[in-house]
This record gives C-alpha cells, sequence and structure tokens, in this order.
C-alpha cells in the first residue's frame, strides 16, 4: 500500500486522509511509539492499515482528514 501512495504523490493525486496516515506514521516514528499501542482502538498496526481504512474516503471526511492531519504536524511527544 505504500507503493501506492507513493504512487499518489509523484502522479499529483492528493488524498487527505493517506497524508493523515503519512503524519501519524512521522509522529509516531519521532516519539518511539508503535502503531498497535496508539491505535489499539482502530486495530491498526502499521500505516497500511491506517491507508486501507481511509483510502476510499469521500468528500467530507477527506475533510477531516485535512484538519486531523494538521493537528499531529502540531502534536506534541510528551
Amino acid at each position: 500500500m505504500q507503493v501506492l501512495a507513493l504512487l499518489l504523490l509523484f502522479t499529483g493525486c492528493k488524498n487527505d486522509c493517506v497524508h493523515m496516515c503519512q503524519r501519524m506514521d512521522r509522529w509516531l516514528n519521532e516519539c518511539g511509539y508503535s502503531w498497535e499501542a496508539k491505535f489499539e482502538d482502530e486495530g491498526w498496526e502499521s500505516i497500511d492499515d491506517c491507508y486501507d481504512d481511509q483510502w476510499e474516503a469521500d468528500e467530507p471526511t477527506e475533510r477531516t482528514c485535512s484538519r486531523k492531519a494538521k493537528k499531529w504536524d502540531r502534536e506534541s511527544c510528551y
């Protein structure tokens, strides 16, 4: 699934939910957390699970993902 996200990035397709997953993944890596620990309720064990869950988001969900992505950019590890 990561290959598909990279393809979208290079082809100019925009998917705010995919970007949200990428920002979440970056935050987890920077803070030393795992997907399993932080997103147990969603059942996500990796960024691929986030992609699978968010891939076909409708327009209202995309707007929500855009807001959430910005939140993850500001999120502190502590």
